[in-house]
């Protein structure tokens, strides 16, 4: 993985631009931080891991989401909230296994393949960080939270 310094004011900006793109009727709020706020990670899957998120919370949401990021005690996050159903406690665990579906009624061509999150789960092992979903204090629906080391250790 290539590491570099990522302004996550940017990142957080350009998901919400993408994701107002997608045309739906949902409406994407952002909480950007300062523009000097940086975190090193490699940009190509953080980018992968917000997108898809998002892209999640779209989906699940009843009329907006937000997303926002930051470093907090010398951590990093980035974080996407929405105000649909959320994610029952007992599942929480389970959603980020490859191929895990919460309903059986969703098919490949409506709701994919059930490894997005498998996938951001992953990344976040590889930022030696984690990633967790809870429920969101303001919104009501899903929080997924992920963090990670904002500096990298010296080699």
């Amino acid at each position: 993985l290539k590491f570099q310094q990522v302004p996550l004011y940017e990142l957080v900006r350009q998901v919400v631009e993408e994701t107002r793109g997608l045309g739906t009727p949902i409406q994407v709020l952002s909480q950007e931080p300062d523009h000097d706020v940086n975190a090193e990670a490699a940009d190509i899957y953080l980018h992968r891991v917000l997108q898809n998120l998002a892209g999640n919370a779209v989906r699940y949401a009843v009329s907006r989401i937000r997303i926002s990021a930051g470093v907090e005690k010398g951590m990093a996050y980035i974080c996407v909230e929405d105000d649909g159903p959320g994610i029952p406690e007992k599942d929480r665990e389970k959603i980020f296994e490859p191929f895990a579906r919460l309903d059986d009624s969703r098919t490949r061509a409506s709701g994919g393949y059930g490894l997005g999150l498998s996938i951001v789960s992953r990344i976040a092992f590889w930022f030696s960080g984690n990633i967790m979903v809870d429920q969101s204090p303001d919104l009501g629906g899903a929080r997924f939270i992920m963090r990670w080391p904002a500096k990298r250790p010296k080699a």
